[in-house]
């Protein structure tokens, strides 16, 4: 019989795959360190978008935090390269990992396209989610699923078998990232993107990703 997760609860997939949670590792450490500066239209673009969020968070939906918020973010990150990274929401990210089944729809990942444009070689996940954890929808619980699938697909590919896989997860305007590699799996502290100085922290955090993916 095919052994599947019940629920994507964060407890039950770090328990099912034996994963190490930890609050400090030296590769999450120096990605959420990273600095860099924004133009003046980024600021102005970066900061109605703050402004927005910090009067409509707590009434925005989950598609409407994306496309209002989340969006614009990627926006001025420019995190893309052309075959080699690009941006994907909503897909549908499914395998099996030590004979159990993992399927989730992915909020947005950041991948290696195939020629037909479909996601390759997985790199970064995103779940977001509204409301607080207790729910039934656990977005940390899919993105480290996700990240574990992801690190075993890429364990075929000899240029990505060592990498380690990013991640992050958002809980209205907070934000979290964090790092899988191997079995050790790092989270951040929060960020809260209604807070100016946080919000340039996550872009910053962000941009870093294309250096991180394209390094050899």
């Amino acid at each position: 019989m095919e052994k599947r997760l019940n629920h994507y609860d964060i407890f039950e997939v770090i328990d099912t795959f034996d994963i190490k949670k930890n609050r400090k590792c030296e590769i999450l450490a120096n990605w959420v360190s990273a600095t860099g500066t924004l133009n003046a239209t980024e600021l102005s673009i970066i900061e109605q978008a703050r402004q927005r969020l910090e009067l409509k968070w707590d009434e925005w939906n989950e598609e409407e935090l994306k496309m209002l918020f989340i969006s614009i973010v990627f926006f001025v990150v420019q995190v893309e390269e052309p075959e080699k990274i690009n941006t994907f929401f909503e897909r549908k990210f499914a395998g099996e990992v030590n004979g159990i089944s993992i399927s989730l729809v992915v909020d947005c990942m950041l991948a290696s396209p195939t020629n037909s444009g479909l996601p390759k070689s997985p790199y970064f996940f995103m779940q977001e989610f509204k409301r607080s954890l207790g729910d039934s929808h656990d977005p940390e619980g899919q993105m480290l699923a996700a990240m574990i699938l992801a690190q075993n697909l890429n364990k075929n590919n000899k240029e990505n078998s060592l990498r380690p896989i990013y991640g992050c997860w958002i809980q209205g305007r907070v934000w979290q990232f964090t790092v899988l590699n191997g079995k050790e799996y790092c989270v951040s502290r929060s960020f809260d993107a209604t807070d100016p100085e946080a919000l340039l922290q996550i872009v910053f955090i962000l941009r870093k990703l294309k250096e991180l993916i394209l390094a050899p």
